[in-house]
């Protein structure tokens, strides 16, 4: 029996309240650090001089969202946990008004797969909202609105920056003109938080970049699986993670990786420039490409892609990389013996989400093909 509209709302909040229950609970019951270091964040924030500490290795914006659980009657931590849960039922609210109850499904599916062990303890959705609210935006083609949230987003966490080539080229299949001026326009708003950071406290104007640029291999990362399939790693601590060395080779590898991201991205951009690729389809392989090409690729990032997944038809390489993920983090890390496997798990969770994003792209591709020519023969 098919289920009418009403229905079908009700099963997304259902499914979302139990995802919200579950999420919550494991804040709680099973605390980590990061939350107590958002906390430290918003305590310096409020220690004055004001506006002379920022976050060590996040954009300034950020320290807006540490400071938000101060304004609640509760725990910092139980705090911060209900507004991750406020700011997912905003994304559902508003993408379904548009991309229906069926993507709202899969928003949650994909979250509860890959990140409910520590969606509410990480502040990755917050950059998400504004990510899939700049795609959507740029789907219903208001492009001031669309480079908006993308600015914010990247404020927040620098990622929704991978997104303003994608832009510039769907503009300009639009309009036939390349709008470098909301190009120059973001980055000036960058140039600008950064100057409000080094006029009060220069010592921490560009820390968020220093910090990635610093960090060793992390061992979610692609760079680190390829560097375990040749080479015996050694595991070490660092940056707040588990990192992978291998005499030079992991640094190597992770260049090498780096370099063949680059070069996909531009296939990417130059796909969509020739009209293979539609702009949704661009901006999911953009991003997917940025998880696999970088040295770090923490759990959380799922929680970026998991939006614009659920746009489109999903396949089981990106299913089961989601599952993998939990498997490796934060499960294995609580077994006691497992961290010397996790690496290996990681790499299973890499090779499937690659090969999810090959059929994707074959999959896209073989539509876009057919819809052409069918549009040809009707031509005709």
């Amino acid at each position: 029996m098919r289920m009418i509209p009403r229905q079908q709302r009700a099963a997304v909040w259902l499914t979302f309240a139990a995802f919200s229950i579950v999420a919550v609970w494991i804040a709680m019951a099973i605390p980590q650090y990061d939350v107590s270091e958002y906390h430290q964040y918003a305590l310096l924030a409020m220690t004055p001089p004001i506006l002379h500490h920022w976050p060590r290795e996040y954009p300034a914006l950020s320290q807006l969202v540490f400071l938000l659980p101060l304004l609640l009657p509760f725990s910092y931590r139980f705090s911060f946990a209900i507004l991750t849960i406020a700011a997912l039922a905003l994304l559902l609210n508003i993408g379904m008004k548009r991309h229906g109850t069926l993507w709202g499904l899969k928003v949650v599916g994909y979250l509860s797969l890959g990140v409910i062990g520590l969606f509410s303890q990480r502040y990755d959705i917050f950059a998400s909202l504004f990510g899939f609210l700049a795609i959507d935006q740029a789907i219903q083609r208001k492009w001031s609105w669309a480079w908006l949230f993308s600015v914010v987003g990247f404020l927040l966490k620098l990622f929704p920056a991978v997104f303003w080539p994608v832009f510039l080229i769907e503009e300009w299949r639009e309009t036939k003109r390349l709008r470098w001026d909301r190009l120059l326009l973001s980055l000036f708003t960058g140039l600008v938080i950064i100057g409000l950071q080094a006029l009060t406290a220069a010592h921490q104007a560009f820390t968020s970049f220093r910090y990635l640029l610093d960090r060793p291999v992390e061992i979610g990362s692609l760079a680190a699986s390829l560097t375990a399939l040749v080479t015996h790693p050694h595991l070490f601590s660092a940056f707040g993670s588990i990192d992978v060395r291998a005499h030079g080779m992991a640094h190597l590898i992770g260049d090498v990786v780096t370099a063949l991201g680059i070069i996909s991205w531009l296939s990417v951009f130059w796909a969509q420039w020739k009209g293979r690729l539609q702009f949704v389809d661009a901006a999911i392989l953009t991003l997917g490409i940025l998880l696999l090409a970088t040295k770090v690729f923490s759990a959380q990032y799922l929680i970026w892609l998991s939006p614009l997944l659920a746009l489109k038809k999903g396949n089981w390489g990106f299913v089961l990389a989601f599952f993998l993920t939990t498997v490796g983090y934060p499960v294995a890390y609580a077994v006691p013996g497992m961290l010397k496997w996790v690496i290996y798990i990681f790499t299973a969770r890499n090779l499937l989400l690659a090969a999810g994003l090959a059929f994707f792209v074959w999959y896209q591709s073989r539509s876009v093909y057919t819809s052409r020519v069918l549009k040809e023969g009707v031509g005709h």
